[in-house]
């Protein structure tokens, strides 16, 4: 669960910038503290749910950026862990209840553009997602790690009311399929594979008071569409056993953050 040198180094590279210069007002940035509700669910293909996962992790994030002019330069993070409710079946067809121990990571770098009344954005974000789901006595647990990118297209507006500064943004997602890697507690060899390219939306809202200006609330929810991969050899000690795919899935989140701004 590695990120690329090239994207680690200009992600730490933008927000140790942020963080270690004078204050100006052409620098910002924030330290946050949220929690998320995650869902995740997969599909046969007939539509039919195959698996639920649900329940509230709690994570960090972190932002940084740098204005000139019209033009905002923007990286950031967030970290996400904790169990989720895991409801599906065995690869015989009997019902599994069990938990799935969980860890999200997610870092972006963008820039966005002032017109008249609101601002385009356009924003490359890189995706590491971890699900260790714990074996039953109706079947051995799974170890999944998945890496992807996605591309964020979208747009904000910020209104300024007595009360403070709101503001929302909506951003359509194009992911790119997701690098994926199977492990299976050891009864069978581990499996890559790569999923088909995926969808979604992210909306987003924030409320920073005019009594304190260096607090914001901020809100967002994210919907993201994964098609069914292509099938993929199950091996035991180099022997074929038979096959094996990820479901279309769909994942959802709502987070909920309280951010120190500075």
């Amino acid at each position: 669960m590695r990120m690329p040198f090239v994207g680690r180094a200009a992600i730490v590279t933008a927000l140790v910038a942020a963080f270690a210069s004078p204050a100006s007002a052409q620098w910002q940035g924030s330290i946050a503290a949220g929690v998320r509700k995650a869902v995740q669910t997969e599909a046969d293909l007939a539509g039919r749910q195959l698996v639920r996962e649900d329940g509230w992790l709690r994570g960090i994030g972190l932002q940084a950026g740098y204005r000139a002019g019209k033009v905002l330069w923007f990286g950031g993070a967030d970290w996400y862990t904790g169990d989720l409710d895991y409801r599906g079946r065995t690869q015989t067809g009997i019902p599994a209840a069990s938990t799935t121990a969980t860890r999200m990571l997610a870092a972006r770098l963008g820039a966005s553009y002032a017109l008249e009344s609101w601002t385009m954005l356009a924003a490359l974000e890189t995706d590491r997602w971890q699900r260790d789901i714990l074996g039953t006595a109706a079947g051995g647990g799974l170890q999944e790690r998945y890496r992807s990118r996605r591309l964020l297209l979208g747009a904000d507006k910020t209104w300024a009311p007595a009360a403070g500064a709101v503001s929302a943004d909506a951003a359509l997602v194009l992911a790119a399929p997701e690098r994926m890697r199977i492990g299976f507690s050891g009864l069978y060899d581990p499996v890559a594979l790569d999923t088909r390219h995926g969808h979604g939306l992210r909306l987003g809202a924030a409320f920073q008071p005019a009594w304190a200006p260096f607090l914001a609330l901020r809100a967002r929810a994210d919907w993201l569409k994964v098609a069914r991969s292509a099938e993929a050899a199950l091996t035991a000690n180099g022997e074929f056993r038979g096959t094996v795919t990820q479901p279309e899935h769909v994942r959802r989140a709502f987070t909920l953050e309280l951010a120190y701004v500075f």
